[in-house]
């Protein structure tokens, strides 16, 4: 485990950052600069300080070498140098005195300054006279350079653990040469060795080091200084202002925006600080505003939401309206309101109103559909706002007419239309005591209402439609089955009851005692058909088609003796409740039929339903009949049960023939086609 952690180890301190501060940062990035600037700098100086000791040691060694050759030139013109110490080396002797050559003056000032530690001379050559002279690979070097080149060889060297400086220079044979190196051969001119001097260095690289030493402790001294003052300014002119605009914007960034800067800087961060302070005052300007904006838009959204539970709840059309009026007086802080409806027969009336005088709610009976506010509106179907009704502009809507509201001391008004599917059906008017008394936004929200409480009214007096629709459509049911049933019953007994009493006019008893027993036995059936006529209307599915169905079969078989048997679908089945309706009668009139008509034994009745539709199937064993779709008119009751069927967008079967019995089927969809109003 340990040996597998090293490579991520590894890679996560390569890829590790400390996090340092603007101002240290800024600071080391500076110091960096600034010191790489100073070691150029001073690499500079040391290396000038380096040519200039070289020149200096060429200077020293070419005035050395200068004043040898000179010295060696007075020693040859004289033909020696007579001394009083014969030395390592003379040529000879006389009267105690020794007599040396330029050779041998060189050999010993050379050693004399070496013993002194300042420098030393070497005189050699390629044809030497003198063994001990022979040259080293330098001086060997130099010299098979001057055969080609008389220029000085120069060269810093090592010399038995001693940094020195060497220069060699040629030596040309002079006429006062020639009298000891005459035998080898030697003309004039001719470059016959060298000589060689040796400076030592020690002194002059102690000095170079003490300078390299003391240049890079003034580096040193000097970006540390210069670092420490840019820390001090960086955090100062740089570092603070920024963290303050950096605890503005945290602040900010938290939903603070009473946070601010202040800044004397005098420079750009000053200029940047005032910025920020009046970007976080508009910030805070806007957030307000779009705040604002939300707990109005949440207002409306609550008060459409209101509306629109209103309408939803089942209840009189003016008790939807007066809620509704409530809410949208308390929303829209209204002094008052009236909602007009217009009636299908032309005018508009009243609904509900709050807060009005009774004179400026019935001011529009009193005028053309043209000359109020509510009947232009109902006219052109678009909302009418009026900012102030004590401007002369707005007089002209109603001329000659002193308007009800303005001289009730409302001054803003504004009506807006009840619509649905492109039909004005009212108006809802609105009043305020105080001049431009609704905003943009409440107007949208009123147009969003209109329109609500548009669909409210059309859905309300489509509704009246269809109970009238269906009541008037139930009357004409009733109607003919008494026609069928109970006025046919009743005429069979006025004749029934005439023959009864000419029986009895005649003495007739017997026959008069079979008519009674006749007549008795049809009443006791029009009393049963009455009966399951109320019961057929009383009855409605509201627990279910299912339990309401099998408690009706089970009722019709008590009632008539017929035995019954009843299969539905298993567990709880809920319909629309229009096909539960129309399904609940269909079972009842295809029973009636059985009852009146089949002379059964057995009636057989099936409820299956599926995903998209409901089967109600009726069977009886009874005497059956010639039966043709076409005739459907000759039989009442079937033609019922069809069209009731077919008025839900399903099918009505029906299966008999003579001795056969029936079997009547009846297929409802439970997703009913939308049918448009024409």
């Amino acid at each position: 485990m340990e040996a597998k952690s090293w490579p991520s180890l590894l890679q996560s301190a390569m890829h590790f950052r400390p996090r340092l501060n603007l101002g240290t940062r800024l600071t080391l990035r500076i110091g960096v600069v600034i010191g790489l600037t100073s070691l150029a700098l001073f690499v500079g100086i040391y290396r000038l300080q380096e040519q200039q000791t070289m020149s200096h040691l060429e200077t020293q060694a070419r005035a050395l070498l200068t004043e040898m050759v000179v010295l060696r030139e007075w020693v040859a013109v004289y033909g020696g140098v007579w001394t009083t110490r014969p030395g390592d080396f003379y040529l000879d002797s006389r009267d105690g005195f020794y007599r040396k050559s330029p050779a041998m003056v060189t050999k010993e000032l050379s050693r004399l300054s070496d013993t002194k530690g300042y420098y030393r001379f070497h005189i050699t050559s390629l044809r030497l006279k003198n063994p001990e002279n022979a040259p080293d690979a330098f001086e060997r070097q130099a010299l098979h350079g001057f055969e080609q080149d008389t220029t000085p060889i120069r060269r810093v060297e090592t010399v038995d653990g001693t940094h020195v400086y060497r220069m060699m220079i040629p030596l040309k044979a002079e006429a006062a040469c020639l009298e000891c190196h005459g035998d080898q051969g030697y003309q004039v001119g001719d470059i016959r060795g060298g000589l060689s001097v040796l400076v030592p260095m020690s002194e002059m690289d102690r000095t170079l080091a003490e300078n390299r030493q003391a240049l890079t402790l003034s580096a040193g001294v000097i970006v540390a200084l210069v670092m420490a003052v840019l820390y001090v300014l960086v955090r100062r002119m740089i570092v603070a202002p920024v963290s303050q605009l950096k605890m503005v914007a945290t602040a900010v960034g938290q939903g603070d925006y009473t946070a601010r800067c202040h800044l004397r800087t005098g420079d750009e961060l000053e200029m940047l600080g005032q910025t920020l302070n009046r970007m976080v005052a508009s910030l805070k300007t806007s957030r307000d505003t779009l705040q604002a904006r939300i707990e109005q838009r949440t207002r409306e959204l609550a008060a459409l939401s209101d509306v629109a539970l209103t309408i939803s709840r089942a209840g009189a059309l003016e008790d939807v309206l007066n809620e509704a009026l409530e809410t949208v007086l308390q929303i829209t802080g209204a002094d008052g309101g009236v909602i007009h409806l217009a009636e299908e027969q032309g005018g508009v009336r009243p609904a509900t109103w709050r807060g009005l005088p009774v004179q400026v709610v019935n001011c529009v009976e009193s005028l053309q559909p043209g000359e109020s506010f509510v009947g232009r509106v109902i006219q052109t179907g678009e909302p009418l706002y009026v900012p102030d009704l004590a401007d002369d502009a707005w007089t002209k809507v109603c001329p000659g007419h002193t308007c009800p509201a303005a001289a009730a001391g409302y001054r803003a008004l504004v009506v807006i239309p009840l619509r649905s599917r492109n039909r004005t059906l009212g108006t809802m008017t609105l009043l305020r005591q105080v001049p431009e008394g609704f905003s943009p936004e409440i107007l949208q929200l009123l147009v969003c209402i209109g329109h609500q409480l548009g669909v409210a009214v059309e859905n309300a007096r489509f509704q009246e439609r269809a109970a009238q629709v269906a009541i008037l459509e139930e009357r004409g049911r009733i109607a003919r089955e008494l026609h069928d049933s109970l006025a046919q019953t009743l005429g069979w007994l006025n004749l029934k009851a005439e023959m009864l009493a000419d029986s009895l006019e005649h003495g007739e008893m017997e026959k008069a005692q079979a008519e009674t027993a006749a007549i008795r036995r049809v009443v006791r059936e029009a009393g049963y058909d009455v009966r399951e006529s109320i019961d057929g209307l009383r009855t409605r599915p509201a627990e279910g088609l299912v339990p309401t169905a099998a408690a009706w079969v089970s009722e019709f078989g008590r009632r008539s003796g017929l035995l019954t048997e009843f299969r539905a679908t298993d567990g709880e089945v809920r319909l629309p409740p229009v096909v539960e309706s129309e399904a609940l009668r269909i079972l009842q009139e295809a029973l009636t039929n059985v009852r009146k008509h089949a002379q059964a034994r057995q009636v057989r009745v099936s409820l299956q339903v599926s995903a998209v539709r409901a089967e109600l199937v009726v069977e009886d064993d009874g005497q059956g009949f010639v039966y043709n779709a076409a005739h459907d008119a000759e039989h009442f009751g079937l033609r019922i049960m069809r069209e009731r069927a077919e008025g839900l967008g399903g099918t009505f079967n029906v299966e008999t023939a003579p001795g056969r019995g029936t079997r009547v089927t009846a297929r409802l969809p439970l997703h009913l086609p939308y049918r448009s109003e024409r």
